[in-house]
């Protein structure tokens, strides 16, 4: 690094499920939201007719949309896929920036079609593959699938949870950032946050409970966990 050159800081996410945790999240320094219900399920699309509240919070506010319309598996329907389809259009009608997507095909593998259908729809929106990926049979063969099919990847490596798959995660970034955004998510926590910054030094950093006292987004947590960013 030059003598005065600035370090670029990550991007900071928060999982929300309002207008005001979102409100929170703004307040607390966060770069973006993932609009979402049901996070104990890993998250489900939010309630449609909150998103322009959700937008209004802030026109700077990056906002991503969660595109999961039940919380079985990633498995989804012909008459599924349309309900998909409407989120998306109601997403880009409402000025959210991304959709958060992904889906597997009856054997296990993460079914590119349908998330080149999402982005083909979403499109100018950003596309962001959430950990359907980590869970698929393949997910090395599915992220050389993925390339030039959406730009964005939520994910947590070959591990239930960030800290554990941060190996897999650091590897995954030397090898495809040219292709990708990535974001760690699953079960980060503030603690261990300046640690995997240090080892892994992805693009953004997702958080859902570490963000929260008392199950609802606190700005103060929010300060915080930017503080450990920067």
């Amino acid at each position: 690094m030059q003598p005065g050159q600035r370090v670029k800081m990550p991007g900071l996410e928060i999982a929300v499920l309002s207008p005001s945790e979102a409100r929170a999240a703004l307040d607390g320094g966060a770069d973006s939201v993932e609009f979402l219900r049901n996070l104990a399920a890993g998250g489900l699309t939010p309630p449609l007719d909150d998103l322009p509240a959700v937008r209004a919070v802030s026109p700077d506010l990056m906002l991503h949309i969660m595109i999961r319309p039940h919380a079985r598996n990633f498995v989804y329907s012909p008459a599924e896929m349309v309900m998909v389809l409407g989120a998306v259009a109601a997403a880009k009608a409402a000025g959210a920036d991304g959709v958060v997507f992904g889906a597997h095909t009856a054997e296990g593998d993460l079914h590119i079609g349908q998330i080149a259908q999402v982005a083909a729809a979403a499109a100018p929106l950003t596309v962001t593959v959430h950990r359907a990926l980590d869970s698929c049979r393949d997910p090395e063969g599915a992220l050389r699938a993925l390339v030039g099919v959406v730009g964005r990847i939520h994910t947590a490596g070959t591990a239930p949870d960030a800290w554990a798959g941060r190996e897999s995660v650091r590897r995954w970034r030397e090898t495809y950032r040219a292709e990708f955004r990535f974001v760690s998510s699953g079960g980060l926590t503030l603690e261990r946050l300046p640690a995997f910054v240090a080892s892994v030094g992805v693009d953004e950093y997702h958080f859902g409970a570490a963000a929260r006292t008392n199950g609802l987004v606190d700005g103060a947590r929010v300060r915080l966990l930017r503080q450990a960013l920067a």
